[in-house]
């Protein structure tokens, strides 16, 4: 049987992109007192609820284990991994001052409030740079701008390790089972 590993950073993360718009369109719909398909304000005024709890309660387990992933792969914190850390350090303070506002507070909502300024906008930011940061790292080689692999300049003449093992690109990959013992 084949190893195949769980990537929880990865399967969090998704979440937490998906929420922060529902609640941007909930807060505008509960706010609007919009009813659409028989779904009026008070269904709007849980899903809103909702999603923000929910980004905050997944955003914490995928900071803790995009920590862990990373330093399980990689020796270094490159800039953007540290933005990254930043921006969710970030996402999570905003979305518990804005539960804060909501739980603590009997006002309605109203669109042009530092709340809806918030949800609408910051969040949605945030999570969008995360995106944005999250793909380029994992899909870095894939993307149209230049790489980052500088060729070996202690060898001389400079030794470009991707043209040493281009003829190797066709193979089949290495599998270890790591439940089979040796």
């Amino acid at each position: 049987m084949d190893h195949h590993p769980l990537h929880l950073h990865s399967m969090l993360v998704h979440a937490v992109i998906a929420l922060a718009p529902l609640a941007a369109a909930a807060l505008v719909l509960e706010a609007s007192s919009v009813t659409l398909a028989g779904i009026g304000p008070p269904v709007w005024a849980v899903l809103f609820r909702g999603s923000l709890v929910g980004m905050l309660l997944i955003a914490l387990p995928s900071i803790l284990t995009g920590i862990s992933e990373r330093n399980h792969m990689y020796v270094n914190w490159p800039p953007s991994h540290r933005i990254k850390l930043t921006l969710s350090f970030f996402l999570v303070i905003l979305v518990g001052i804005e539960l804060l506002q909501v739980f603590g507070s009997e006002t309605p909502l109203r669109l042009g409030s530092w709340l809806a300024l918030a949800v609408i906008g910051g969040n949605c930011t945030v999570v969008f740079a995360l995106s944005a940061y999250g793909l380029r790292i994992s899909l870095g080689r894939q993307s149209l701008a230049r790489t980052s692999y500088q060729a070996d300049m202690d060898f001389d003449p400079p030794m470009n390790i991707l043209e040493c093992v281009a003829e190797f690109a066709d193979d089949p990959p290495k599998l270890i089972n790591v439940q089979e013992e040796r």
